[in-house]
Parts: C-alpha cells; sequence; structure tokens
C-alpha cells in the first residue's frame, strides 16, 4: 500500500511539475520579479553597499511581491483540474494524496521562480563595495549566509499564501470566484494581519505577549524572523523582535491548515456528489416506473 501511494504521488507531482513548466506564464512571473526586484535594488542603492542593505531594500517589496507569486501559482492549481476530479476518483487514488501531491510540485515551482531573489545576491556578492561606512556603526559582520538566510524565509513566506489559494481554487465554483477569494486572502494577509496586531494594543493584552502576536499573521512572522535571524545579527545585541518558536510555528500551522482545508473539502465533496447523483439515478428510476 506504502508502495503503491508512493507511485501516485510521484505520478501526480512529475505531471504537476511538467503542467507548470508549460506554462508561458510561470517564466513570465518569474521575468517579471527579476525586473522588479532589480527596479528596487537600483532605486534603494542596497546593493552597493552589502547584503544587509539589499535585505531592508527588498523587505517591504517581499512582503507583497511574494504572496503574490504565491497565490498565483496556487489558485488554480486545483480549480484547472475540476472536471477531471470525477475521472481521479474512479482511480484508487487518496485525496490526500493527490493533493499533497499538488501541493509539493507547486511549492517546487514557488522554489523555482524565487531564483531572482538568488541573482540579485550574486549580483551584490560581486558589486557591492567592500569600504563602506554604514557598517562602522555595527559590531556584527555582514555575509552572504545572511542573504541564504533571508531566501529560505522568502519560501518560508510564500508557502502558506500558496497553500490557502488552493483552497480558493476548491471552494471557488469559477475562476473569477477563485480570483476574488484569493484577492481577499491577499489584503487580509498582508495588510488585516498587522492591523489587528496595532489594534490589539488597546485591548488588555500586555505588551509581553507582543512578539507573539506579532507573529500569528505570515507577513509578521515572515518580517520577525528576518529582523531576529538577518538583520539583527549584525546589530547586536538587538534582539527580541519575534517569538522565533511562534513564528515558525505560524508558518506551519497556516500551510497544515491549507493543505487539510483541501483535501476535507475535496472529499467531503466528492461524498456528497456521489451521494446527490445516486439519489438524482433513484428519482429517475422511480419515474421511469
Amino acid at each position: 500500500m506504502t508502495a503503491s501511494r508512493s507511485r501516485v504521488f510521484g505520478a501526480v507531482l512529475r505531471r504537476e511539475l511538467a503542467t507548470v513548466v508549460r506554462t508561458p506564464g510561470y517564466w513570465l512571473t518569474v521575468f517579471g520579479l527579476l525586473v522588479v526586484l532589480g527596479g528596487v535594488l537600483a532605486v534603494g542603492g542596497g546593493g552597493e553597499t552589502g547584503f544587509i542593505p539589499t535585505i531592508v531594500d527588498l523587505l517591504m517589496p517581499t512582503e507583497v511581491i511574494v504572496p503574490v507569486v504565491a497565490v498565483v501559482l496556487g489558485y488554480r492549481a486545483l480549480l484547472a483540474d475540476a472536471e477531471e476530479l470525477a475521472m481521479i476518483r474512479t482511480y484508487p487514488v487518496s485525496m490526500a494524496t493527490y493533493v499533497c501531491g499538488v501541493f509539493v510540485a507547486r511549492v517546487a515551482a514557488l522554489v523555482g521562480s524565487m531564483v531572482p531573489f538568488a541573482l540579485i545576491g550574486g549580483v551584490v556578492w560581486l558589486t557591492a563595495s567592500p569600504d563602506t561606512t554604514i557598517y562602522a556603526t555595527h559590531t556584527g559582520v555582514d555575509s552572504p549566509l545572511l542573504f541564504v538566510r533571508f531566501l529560505v524565509l522568502v519560501v518560508l513566506l510564500g508557502i502558506p499564501y500558496l497553500s490557502m489559494s488552493m483552497v480558493a481554487g476548491v471552494v471557488a465554483s469559477s475562476r473569477r470566484g477563485a480570483i476574488a477569494i484569493v484577492a481577499l486572502l491577499l489584503v487580509g494577509g498582508v495588510l488585516g494581519g498587522d492591523l489587528a496586531v496595532v489594534g490589539s494594543l488597546g485591548g488588555d493584552a500586555g505588551s509581553g505577549s507582543l512578539p507573539t502576536r506579532v507573529a500569528i499573521p505570515p507577513n509578521g512572522a515572515f518580517r520577525g524572523l528576518v529582523f531576529e535571524h538577518v538583520v539583527g545579527v549584525a546589530l547586536p545585541p538587538d534582539s527580541g523582535f519575534v517569538s522565533s518558536r511562534a513564528a515558525i510555528g505560524s508558518l506551519i500551522g497556516w500551510t497544515v491548515v491549507g493543505v487539510g482545508s483541501a483535501v476535507c473539502t475535496l472529499t467531503v465533496g466528492g461524498a456528497v456528489g456521489d451521494r446527490l447523483e445516486r439519489l438524482r439515478v433513484r428519482i429517475a428510476d422511480a419515474r421511469d416506473r
């Protein structure tokens, strides 16, 4: 049974990867991301001085761009297969295996779409001046390893949005409906989470719980981890931007919620659909009699 599930998972994974690679929009998205990041870096000027200034320049645009790329990759991942789901259910393929195969393939595509970030890091490595006054008051060291940490966190930011956007494709009955849902997802994730945290400052919650509350929305978790483990490394003893455990748990939690919701929706929806179809057949037979 395990070997069979592995083969099915591998088949779904390969099929989904081939679908993404053959989609022109995917490559246009990667190219557009490279253009945007290059423009931000040229305007900000951080690339001329080192990795930390580059990360600071890219931080705010990243919080908007990466979620957008993730939902573009995810919102049609299951919606596009709506007509095929009935056929897929005729095979011994569980919805969990199917959704996980699609999800892992889309995560791989998301990682591939982040190549422009790596290219920007390579350009900074080759061109940044070693003589810069910005580090005169820093006791930390600017390092390409910090940029690698940033890249890892960028991918971790996109994964929850990818999983949640897949749910939109399952719930929506049309492409327009899916777009409307993911638009709300983006607004709620990029702006709503931070606004909720700011609004909670006037309540009874103490300031001691702020590092944990900041980590609840994906963007807050990402931003806090960047300040805590990337930018903050060059600025000791600054720390306490966010609870790292809560931030990582938040990113994982949102991802699990998205994938789990997609699996449950497809499973329950399929069962309900089968029962409705059997009921329709029975009613038709009764009328014929």
